[in-house]
């Protein structure tokens, strides 16, 4: 067996895998989500990189069938970059190495973001309570619900000076009859942007404090990627056989 056939039997680092080009499409499509969203739920986008992902590793596999083989971005790279063979991003002993980075990054990327956007929305309902103007709002309709039917947010439309405004806000649990159309609920806007708007029991600052925890768990599991890669990366660099092989 040749020692293209003995990598690709082991899953590592096969020209035409995919699972090398998912860290960065990830990363990619994170660093896309705050640049132009967010356009809707979370689940959403989870659902849109499974489907991206699952489209990619079709692509690779038609590749693979008309024989053109595709290298993994670390392969690319290296070549790019005129890298040995013994440059971590494509020797295979380095390979736990290169799993363990790429999910920190995801990870890191991720927590950055959500912990930017705990803090706006800090800043967003602080600035609410200390300047904005407080009305009440006539609800038109619910615009998301809960697995159980329960309505999470709704759209409002109140008086301003400036005109009317049209808006969605979030509702707390428990507020059902709140979220009927016709139903008024006490909002709070900023004047000088009236589609900034929430519900006044969101001033609490509640929804950016969970967005704060899961930036911290999602954070402790970048921390956890990264204490293994320097595992690893110790692990990779540690005392060799006469043969070369690294002593696990």
């Amino acid at each position: 067996m040749d020692e293209r056939g003995t990598v690709r039997g082991r899953g590592r680092d096969e020209p035409g895998s995919s699972f090398g080009w998912s860290v960065p499409a990830v990363v990619v499509a994170v660093l896309v989500w705050p640049a132009f969203g967010p356009f809707g739920s979370l689940w959403l986008y989870a659902l849109g990189w499974t489907v991206a992902l699952a489209a990619g590793d079709g692509l690779l596999w038609l590749l693979r069938r008309q024989g053109r083989a595709v290298p993994p971005p670390g392969r690319l790279v290296a070549r790019l970059l005129r890298l040995g063979p013994e440059s971590w991003l494509v020797a295979p002993g380095w390979a736990r190495v290169r799993l363990a980075a790429g999910g920190f990054v995801v990870f890191a990327v991720l927590a950055g973001y959500m912990g930017r956007q705990a803090g706006l929305e800090y800043q967003a309902v602080a600035d609410l309570r200390d300047h904005g103007r407080r009305t009440d709002a006539t609800v038109v309709e619910v615009t998301d619900r809960s697995e159980e039917g329960r309505a999470l947010s709704v759209a409002v439309r109140f008086d301003t000076p400036s005109g009317p405004v049209r808006a969605e806000v979030d509702i707390p649990s428990g507020s059902a009859d709140d979220a009927r159309p016709g139903a008024d609920v006490r909002v709070a806007y900023d004047p000088a942007r009236p589609s900034e708007v929430r519900q006044v029991a969101f001033l609490d600052g509640r929804e950016a404090d969970g967005i704060r925890t899961g930036a911290i768990v999602v954070g402790l599991l970048a921390a956890g990627f990264l204490v293994g890669a320097t595992r690893e990366v110790l692990r990779a660099k540690g005392p060799t056989e006469p043969g070369g092989a690294a002593v696990s």
